[in-house]
């Protein structure tokens, strides 16, 4: 399974669908968090501060782009 399909699997537990052009749909600050948490644990990563605001993400591929980014950092 690749970044990006984990992170849909993680969206999906939380309650955020993702629509046919990949967007985010249905996020409150809750699931927000909650698939922070969840992409964190998965990765073993932790997410900078500033990519931890709701609005830096309207995509799947921006979910995978700070993944990637982090996960080549360390």
């Amino acid at each position: 399974m690749n970044i990006k399909d984990k992170i849909e699997k993680i969206l999906a537990e939380n309650g955020i669908e993702i629509d046919d052009e990949g967007a985010l749909l249905n996020v409150d600050s809750l699931g927000f968090i909650s698939t922070i948490v969840g992409i964190e644990q998965e990765f073993d990563i932790e997410f900078p501060d500033e990519f931890l605001e709701i609005g830096k993400f309207d995509r799947v591929e921006d979910l995978v782009r700070v993944v990637t980014y982090v996960t080549a950092k360390n």
